[in-house]
C-alpha cells in the first residue's frame, strides 16, 4: 500500500490511508494525550483529551482517520483550556490517598494533572458513597474509577469475555450552571463519568486474566493479592519472558525483598505492556514457586555426577531453555547419551515433514492473525491450550470489519465460539482419528485447483461422489397488476377501464440437483457438509486468512501426512499456517537436540521420571524453575526470547553438572551466542538482547529465527477410511494450568480434575468436587476429583497432563477411552 504524508504537530510523517491520528502521532514519537484509549481496540472517547486540530477542524486523534495532505495541530490555546478542565473535573472527590493507593508512582490521573498544569480547583460537587466490588483476580475501589472504560474494552476487544461494563448509576450531577461556563467536552467528560461505575454484566465467567487491572490508569482496579502490599516505586522491574507456554508472553517481574532484613526476594506481581501485550492468569499469577532456599548440597551432586556417568539415557521436558538444549546434546556427542523428550518427539517429526513441503514451521505470527478476516482454527483445544492466541485471534474478529471465524474441532470451544455472532462462525465437530480426512478436505477448498500436485489431486479424486441436494431456484415471471392511488383504489383510463402495470413476481421453486461432494465429509462427520460449503464461500473474500493447528495432529494416526497436506496448504495457497508448540521450547529442543524414541538402560530424569532425577521438586537433586535462570527459547512466532530470573537461585543448575562432565562453557548463558546460526539462530550475546515493543507496537525482544530449509518435491501418502474407534476422553489441561508449577499457584482458581460441563456431570450424577476412579482399558487408573467446567458442552470429559503422566496411559494420543466411578 502505498504512503501518504501527513503534518502532525509539525513534523512531517508517512502513514497508511485509514489509520488514526492517534496511532499515527505514537508510531512516530509524537505526544497526544490520552486516557481511555487503548492500541488495538475500539476507541471508546471517554476522556476526550485527545482531541486536537485536523485541517481547522476539532476532532479526537483516537478516532479521526489521517488523509494525504492533513495538518493536524496538537496544541492550541482553546484546547489546553479544555484539556486542563477535563481534568479539573477528574479531579473533583478524587480520593487524596496518593500515599496508600496502589497506583501512586504509575498514575495516569497524577501524570496528566501535572502535564496540564492543574494547579487550583474550580469546580465542586457533593460526594457520595459507592460500594466497592471484586470479580475475578481484581477488586474495584468505584470512589477511585474515572469510567475511562479501558478495562470494558480489554475485557471485550482482547480477551473476548465481555464480562464487565459501565453500569448506570443514581448521584449527584454537576450543577448546570456549569455547562454555561465550563467548556463543552470538560462538562460533558464530567457528567458521564458521574452517571456510571464498572461492574460484571452477567454474560459468562470471569477468566480470572486480571487483564483489566492492567490497563486501569488510576487505582480503581487492582490485582486482589498486590492490593496495599507495596508502593511502585519500590519494586524492581525486571523484564522477562513468561516461560509457561510457548506464547512466551512479554512481561515483567516486579520484585522487592519480601520480608525486613534477609536477602529472600518476592515477586509482588506481574505486569505486561498492556498497549500490545496480553496475559492469561497463569502468566500474571504463577509466580510465587521458586527454589531460591535451595543451596549447594555437594553429597547429592557428586552423587549426581555418578549417576550421569553410569547413564546411557537422559529424559527430560519440553521446558528447558535453548542453552540447557544445547547442553544436552554437547553431553549426547561426548558420551553418547539417548535423549528422550516424549512431549516434543511428535511435533519435531511433524515440523520436519511439514518443512520438507514449504521451507518453513509456519508462516503465520500473532501480527498476522490480528490483521486476518478470517481466522480457522483445527485440531486443538486453543483456549485451553494457548489461551492468548485466542485472545489474538477475538482482537482480529473484533477489529476487522465482517471477520469471520472457522472453529473445526471435535468438540465444541464455548469460549471461541462466543467471540463472533453466529453469523460469522463456521462450526465443524469432526471425529476422533479422522483428522487426516479432514485436512484433506481442507486441503480441497483453501489450494486453489491450478495447483494440486498430483498425489493430492489423486487423493481427492478418489473420494469423490455426486450427492442429490434439495435446492431453491428463483423464477421471475411478468404479470400485469392494476394501478392503485394513492388511496389505494384501482386506477382507470379514460374509457372507464381499470388501468394495469407490469410487475415482476418472483417464484421460488424446490428442485433436486446433483452436486459433487466426498466421502470425506461422511467419515469425518455427518454434519460437515454445509460447514464446507460456507467455507468455499468464506475463502472467496478473504482478507489474510490464517489457520492455527493445534496440538492434536501431533499424536494421532497419520500424523505425517497431515504434516505433508498443511505443508501443500502452507505453500500452495493465500493461507499462512501456525503451528502451536505443545511446549514452552518444543521448537527450540527441535532445532536443537537429536532426540531419541526411547530410552535405554539407566536413565536421568530432568522434571521427569528415571532411574535417578533431577529437578525443580522431589528430586535425588534440586534445579531451578524456568524463571529462576537466564537464557532463550524460541516461542509460536519463531522469534527467540530471552527470559530472566524473577528471584535469585543459589543451588546447582544443569551447566554446573555439564562441566563436570567435560564441557568447557563457564556459565549456561555463554551457550547463547554459539546457537547455530545454520538452525536460524544469530550471534548474539545474552546480555545484548532487548526487551520491549517500539511505539508502533513492533516487537523488539530478542530476534526473529531465520530458518533456511531446504524443499524437496514431496507428494502426499494414500489417505484411508479406517473404521474409527470411540472415545470419552480428551487430555488437556484446564484453563490457566501448563504444568507442576502452574498447579502449586495458591493464586489460580481454576485446578485439575476430571473435566466436564454441568449437563453431562448430571447425566453422570456427579457434583462439584466429588472423587471419582477414571479407569483406562489397559487397566490402569487415575483418582481425581469432579470440575465442573462451564465452558465446555458434550459428550467429553478431559483431563489434565499437567498432573497426571498421561503419555505412559496414552502416549501423546489426545483421546482415550475410560470408565468413570465415583471414588468408595
Amino acid at each position: 500500500m502505498e504512503k501518504i504524508k501527513v503534518i502532525i504537530d509539525g513534523c512531517e510523517v508517512l502513514c497508511d490511508d485509514g489509520e488514526s491520528i492517534l496511532n499515527v502521532a505514537r508510531a512516530n514519537n509524537i505526544f497526544i494525550p490520552a486516557i481511555c484509549y487503548l492500541s488495538c481496540c475500539s476507541p471508546t472517547l471517554a476522556c476526550k483529551m485527545c482531541m486536537v486540530e485536523a485541517d481547522g477542524k476539532r476532532v479526537y486523534a483516537c478516532n479521526a482517520k489521517v488523509k494525504d495532505g492533513m495538518n493536524v495541530v496538537v496544541h492550541t490555546e482553546e484546547i489546553e483550556l479544555e484539556r486542563k478542565a477535563i481534568m479539573q473535573a477528574y479531579d473533583v472527590n478524587h480520593p487524596l490517598q496518593c500515599g496508600v493507593c496502589d497506583k501512586s508512582g504509575e498514575c495516569e490521573l497524577q501524570n496528566y494533572t501535572h502535564y496540564v498544569g492543574v494547579n487550583t480547583q474550580e469546580y465542586a460537587l457533593k460526594d457520595d458513597y459507592k460500594e466497592f466490588n471484586s470479580w475475578g483476580a481484581t477488586v474495584y475501589d468505584p470512589n477511585l474509577c474515572i469510567v475511562c472504560e479501558r478495562c470494558v474494552t480489554v475485557c471485550k476487544d482482547k480477551i473476548g469475555k465481555s464480562y464487565i461494563k459501565t453500569i448506570k448509576r443514581d448521584g449527584d450531577m454537576p450543577s448546570k450552571e456549569y455547562k454555561d461556563t465550563m467548556p463543552k467536552d470538560a462538562f460533558g467528560v464530567w457528567t458521564k463519568f458521574k452517571k456510571s461505575l464498572i461492574g460484571p454484566s452477567g454474560l459468562g465467567d470471569c477468566g480470572d486474566c486480571g487483564e483489566c487491572s492492567s490497563v486501569c490508569p488510576v487505582g480503581a482496579l487492582s490485582i486482589a493479592h498486590f492490593q496495599y502490599t507495596s508502593n511502585a516505586w519500590e519494586l524492581k522491574k525486571i523484564p522477562s519472558s513468561c516461560t509457561h507456554c510457548a506464547n512466551g508472553c512479554a512481561i515483567t517481574y516486579e520484585v522487592k525483598q519480601s520480608k525486613i532484613g534477609g536477602k529472600e526476594k518476592k515477586v509482588y506481581r506481574v505486569s505486561s505492556d498492556w498497549n500490545f501485550s496480553t496475559l492469561c492468569p497463569a502468566g500474571r499469577l504463577a509466580f510465587e514457586t521458586n527454589n531460591q532456599n535451595v543451596q549447594k548440597n555437594v553429597v547429592a551432586f557428586n552423587a549426581t555426577i555418578a549417576a550421569f556417568k553410569e547413564a546411557q539415557s537422559i529424559r527430560f521436558l519440553g521446558n528447558i531453555s535453548n542453552e540447557e538444549a544445547m547442553i544436552l546434546q554437547s553431553l549426547k556427542e561426548k558420551h553418547g547419551y539417548k535423549l528422550v523428550c516424549d512431549e516434543v518427539w511428535d511435533f519435531k517429526e511433524f515440523i520436519h515433514n511439514f518443512s520438507l513441503v514449504c521451507g518453513n514451521f509456519g508462516s503465520a505470527t500473532e501480527e498476522d492473525i490480528v490483521s486476518s478476516s478470517f481466522v480457522m482454527c483445527f485440531g486443538g483445544a486453543m483456549s485451553y491450550d494457548m489461551p492468548v492466541i485466542t485472545h489474538s485471534i477475538n482482537n482480529a474478529l473484533k477489529q476487522n470489519k465482517g471477520a469471520m471465524l472457522a472453529y473445526f474441532h471435535t468438540m465444541s470451544d464455548c469460549v471461541a465460539n462466543s467471540f463472533v455472532k453466529a453469523t460469522n462462525l463456521i462450526e465443524g465437530i469432526y471425529k476422533p482419528q479422522s483428522e487426516e480426512a479432514f485436512v484433506l478436505l481442507l486441503a480441497s477448498v483453501l489450494i486453489p485447483q491450478d495447483k494440486w500436485i498430483d498425489s493430492l489431486k489423486a487423493e481427492i479424486a478418489k473420494y469423490e461422489i455426486t450427492i442429490k441436494k434439495e435446492t431453491e431456484k428463483e423464477v421471475v415471471n411478468k404479470i400485469k397488476v392494476p394501478i392503485l392511488d394513492e388511496n389505494g383504489k384501482e386506477v382507470l383510463d379514460e374509457s372507464g377501464e381499470v388501468k394495469f402495470e407490469e410487475k415482476d413476481e418472483v417464484v421460488k421453486h424446490k428442485e433436486i440437483i446433483d452436486v459433487k461432494s466426498s466421502k470425506l465429509l461422511e467419515y469425518c462427520s455427518d454434519s460437515m457438509l454445509e460447514a464446507f460449503e460456507v467455507l468455499k464461500v468464506s475463502m472467496q473474500k478473504a482478507k489474510n486468512p490464517v489457520l492455527v493447528v493445534g496440538f492434536d495432529v501431533y499424536g494421532t494416526k497419520n500424523s505425517s501426512n497431515i504434516a505433508k497436506i498443511l505443508g501443500l496448504i502452507e505453500e500452495y495457497s493465500e493461507v499462512k499456517i501456525m503451528l502451536l508448540p505443545p511446549t514452552t521450547n518444543a521448537i527450540g529442543i527441535s532445532l536443537l537436540c537429536s532426540l531419541d524414541r526411547t530410552s535405554e538402560g539407566y536413565s536421568i530424569g530432568y522434571n521427569t521420571t528415571g532411574s535417578y532425577t533431577i529437578g525443580t521438586h522431589s528430586a535425588n537433586l534440586l534445579m531451578p524453575y524456568l524463571n529462576e535462570q537466564e537464557g532463550t527459547f524460541v516461542n509460536v512466532n519463531k522469534r527467540v526470547v530471552p527470559f530472566s530470573p524473577a528471584t535469585p537461585y543459589y543451588g546447582y543448575e544443569l551447566n554446573d553438572i555439564a562441566k563436570m562432565l567435560g564441557t568447557n562453557l563457564e556459565h549456561t548463558i555463554d551457550y547463547t551466542q554459539i546457537l547455530p546460526t545454520y538452525k536460524g539462530f544469530k550471534e548474539i550475546m545474552y546480555d545484548d538482547l532487548k526487551y520491549g515493543f517500539l511505539n508502533n507496537g513492533k516487537e523488539i525482544r530478542g530476534y526473529l529465527l531465520e530458518l533456511c530449509i531446504s524443499k524437496s518435491d514431496i507428494e502426499i501418502d494414500s489417505v484411508t477410511l479406517e473404521p474409527l474407534e470411540e472415545f470419552n476422553l480428551y487430555v488437556r489441561n484446564p484453563v490457566a494450568h501448563f504444568s507442576k508449577q502452574t498447579l502449586r499457584s495458591s493464586l489460580i482458581k481454576s485446578k485439575n480434575g476430571l473435566q466436564l460441563s454441568a449437563t453431562l456431570a448430571t447425566k453422570l450424577n456427579l457434583a462439584q468436587d466429588d472423587r471419582v476412579v477414571v479407569s483406562f482399558m489397559d487397566s490402569s487408573s487415575i483418582e481425581t476429583k469432579v470440575i465442573i467446567d462451564n465452558g465446555m458442552e458434550g459428550e467429553y470429559v478431559a483431563l489434565g497432563n499437567c498432573e497426571f503422566d498421561m503419555y505412559s496411559i496414552i502416549g501423546n494420543f489426545r483421546y482415550a477411552k475410560v470408565d468413570i466411578k465415583v471414588a468408595k
